[in-house]
Formats: C-alpha cells, structure tokens, sequence
C-alpha cells in the first residue's frame, strides 16, 4: 500500500514537470498584436506635404519593421485603412508640396506586396480611419463616433481585398492638450460642411469627414496638426464658395430693365438655390425671381427684372442662398447709375417744350402782324 502511494507521488510530480515542459514552446508561440498606424503626410488636394513616410516603409524603417522583420509566432493586425490608402497612393505616383521628385514609389509597392503576405492568414481589425483621439471625437462630433468606426472596416476591406474585424472602441481616448484655434477650425469646418452637404456626392463627403477627424490622431506634431487644420479650413472656405455671384456694375437707361446676373456653380453636381435681392434705396424696386437650378461646372445668367422711379445712383444686394435660406458665398453688391427720366417728368417736360414752342410761333405772328400794319 505504502509503495502504490509512493509510485503515485512520483507519476505525479512527473506529470507536472513534464507538463511545464510542454508548456515552454506555447508561451514562446504566444500571440502578438501589431498595430500599423502613422499621422497622415497629405493635404486636402491629395498632395504629400513631406517624403518622410518613404523612410519609413524601408525595411529599417518604423513600418517597415513591422512586416519584414515580424515577431515570431501569430499575430493580430490592427491597421488603420487612412495610412494604408496614403501608400497605395505613393505607389501609384504621387507629387510632394514642395515640387521635389518623389522617391518612394518603388518602396511604397514592395511595401504593400509584403503586407498582403504577412497578413493573409491572419486575422485583422480595422482601426478607426486616421485613428482619431475617442476623447476628441466625443467632445467635437458625438454623433460621428461610429461613423469611424465603420468607415475604417470598409476601407480597409478594400484595400485588402478580404473581410477584416471592426473595432468596437477607440484605441486611445484619454484627454491630450490641444490649442483651442484647432477645434474651433473643426467646428467651423463641420459647419460649412452641412451646409453645402446636399451639393456633394457621398464620396466627396465622405473624404472631407474622414480627413477633418485625421487632424485629432495623438502622435501628430503639434505644428503639422496646426497646418492640417489651416489647410481644412481653406477647404471649407472653397467649398461654400462653390456657389457664389459674380460682381458687377450697371449703368440703367430704362425704367424697366433685367439686369444680367452671372451665378458659378463649382460643384460636381448640380445645385438648387435662390438669389435675394434687395435694393438700397427707394429709386430702384426688384421683380420677383424664381428659384434656379445650376448646372455641374457651370457659370448661369439670371435676368434680375427692376423697375428705376427716379434717376441717380443706388445699388442691389444679391445673396446666392440654399433651398433653407443659408448664405452660399459672398453677399455683392452691385452699383447703379440711373440715367432715367420718369414717364411723369417726361410728360411735364414735353409739354413745358411744347408750351414754349407754341409760345415763340405765336410771339413771332406778332411781329409780323405789326410790321405789315
């Protein structure tokens, strides 16, 4: 009895160590999480505003590393579909602010060529597109925090070419410092944004929400962020410009008369909207004129109906406005030179005319009576 107990104790000890043994190339095989995420390098007009991200992508470089020198063992990906769509661009060609000649084609390629490797039986989630701060996106676009969420995963699906997981939160979200111009410029962005929503393909949209939200990614040099959020609200200001008046001025003749108003559509699509028209003065009254539909790429000649009370100088207020009432553009104002004479003056001074010349026939019979008599 004793010695089944002994014999017992030793197959038990046994088992342990050589369960410990069996254990080691596990833990060594252990699953590593590789995240690919860089700060975006480019401007709105897709143009790269620095070569640094070619250095990168080498085989010494910060992403580089991560695909052709990889840990051992498995791994899961977390890659943000923004960065990845910056290389595939680079690979295609790409020109740099600057105007110096780009050097990372070639790299970009290899660079791709070697993620779809690596990658291919292994599982991937999308980060959100530019890996923007949780706590920014919160706090500035509540009602967007999914959006890029989803925006990340179908990017990146087809960038890969195959189903990648979604991630349910935002990788970072703890509160960073950021200058208050930087949201304001956001804000304003955003605000623009809606306004001239219904004028976009949803394409065009949605490349404008993803590049504004790129702005609040954590690892951005402050003075890069500070130039994207420039460079965002430059856009904005093109973009409610898409629509806007043409200035001028008029010289008016007649007491009715339509005024030629020439109304740019930059837009790709066209556009519905309302000119608002308004004079300075009593001289000059405004016909009505009904809403216009403008042509993609378009200049339009709208023929503004006024009617001049009396000659003199005034001037119209034409609004370009959207089907809500929202200014589009620059208020314009047009001067007048009004070179009328009134129906009622007219009639005065023709009469007055007439007067004088019945008056000089009959002064001059007289003369002549007399001078027979």
């Amino acid at each position: 009895m004793k010695k089944i107990t002994l014999f017992s104790i030793k197959l038990a000890i046994f088992s342990v160590f050589l369960f410990s043994l069996l254990s080691i190339p596990i833990a060594n095989a252990a699953t590593t999480t590789v995240r690919i995420f860089e700060p975006t390098h480019r401007q709105s007009d897709g143009r790269f505003i620095d070569d640094d991200l070619t250095a990168l992508l080498t085989a010494n470089g910060a992403l580089g590393k991560l695909i052709f020198q990889p840990t051992s063992g498995s791994h899961i990906w977390q890659i943000d579909a923004a960065v990845l769509e910056e290389i595939t661009a680079m690979s295609k060609g790409y020109t740099l602010l600057s105007g110096e000649a780009p050097q990372g084609v070639a790299i970009a390629k290899g660079w791709l060529q070697q993620l779809l490797v690596v990658t291919a039986n292994e599982p991937v989630t999308a980060l959100p597109f530019g890996n923007p701060s949780g706590y920014w996106i919160h706090r500035l676009a509540p009602h967007d925090q999914n959006y890029f969420l989803v925006a990340g995963q179908q990017h990146l699906q087809l960038l890969l070419g195959r189903p990648v997981l979604r991630s349910t939160m935002y990788p970072e979200n703890k509160y960073f410092k950021i200058d208050p111009a930087i949201t304001e410029a956001f804000k304003s962005a955003s605000a623009d944004l809606q306004l001239v929503a219904i004028y976009l393909s949803s394409t065009q949209l949605e490349e404008i929400k993803l590049r504004s939200a790129s702005i609040f990614a954590r690892e951005i040099d402050p003075s890069r962020r500070d130039f994207l959020a420039r460079n965002i609200t430059s856009e904005s200001y093109v973009l409610v410009h898409n629509i806007r008046v043409i200035p001028g001025r008029f010289t008016v003749t007649a007491s009715k008369q339509k005024l030629p108003i020439t109304v740019v559509n930059d837009f790709l699509n066209s556009a519905k909207v309302q000119l608002r028209v308004s004079a300075l003065n009593s001289k000059v009254v405004v016909g009505e004129i009904p809403p216009l539909v403008l042509a993609p790429k378009s200049k339009t000649q709208v023929l503004v109906p006024i009617e001049v009370l009396t000659s003199g100088t005034s001037a119209l207020a034409i609004d370009a406005i959207s089907m809500k009432g929202d200014l589009l553009g620059d208020s314009v104002l047009f001067p007048l030179k009004l070179s009328v004479i009134n129906p009622v003056a007219t009639w005065i001074t023709t009469g007055a005319g007439i007067t004088l010349f019945l008056a000089a026939v009959i002064q001059s019979i007289r003369r002549i009576r007399r001078r027979r008599s």
